[in-house]
């Protein structure tokens, strides 16, 4: 694991740990790390000539935040030129939430689009082969050409048409 990562991974488990207690930040902490994804943004943020205070509240009005405990944050990430890290919070937050809800976020990649149907069908087979509930985010990408390519966490299952010519090419050059 990076040092970024460690650091986001400690800010998250605290921010996790807040919203067991009853606070819920992870909605502005959503909307704080869209606005820092912005390529504009992420030039203000990384710009030490802009007083840190200024950064953060630059990016604390952009993304209409009132929580305190996440104006503090983005206070403090900006004044030790950590403000990148607030992406990476975010995301470790979110996936702490869904395992803390037996929840598993699964990306699928499918050539064309997924009908409402199929999609239902595909979520319930997943989740009754995890045996967690599962979030799905369905991405397009012609390039596969048929079937579809699943990230759970870490693994990645590539069912694809691109995939197993891939898997033929590898085979025939032997």
């Amino acid at each position: 694991m990076s040092t970024e990562r460690s650091i986001a991974s400690r800010y998250a488990v605290a921010l996790f740990e807040l919203r067991q207690e009853g606070v819920d930040v992870s909605s502005d902490l959503n909307k704080v790390a869209q606005v820092a994804e912005n390529e504009d943004a992420q030039v203000l943020l990384k710009n030490t000539q802009i007083t840190a205070e200024y950064r953060a509240k630059a990016v604390l009005k952009a993304a209409s935040v009132k929580d305190e405990h996440v104006l503090r944050l983005v206070v403090m990430l900006c004044a030790r030129n950590k403000a990148s890290l607030l992406v990476h919070i975010d995301e470790m937050l979110e996936a702490l939430i869904r395992n803390a809800n037996a929840q598993v976020m699964v990306d699928v990649t499918v050539a064309g689009d997924l009908n409402a149907a199929l999609a239902s069908k595909l979520k319930e087979s997943i989740s009754s082969g995890l045996g967690k509930a599962v979030d799905l985010n369905v991405k397009t990408d012609a390039s596969i050409l048929g079937g579809l390519i699943l990230n759970i966490g870490d693994r990645q299952i590539d069912h694809s048409v691109r995939g197993r010519i891939n898997g033929l090419k590898r085979a025939l050059s032997v």
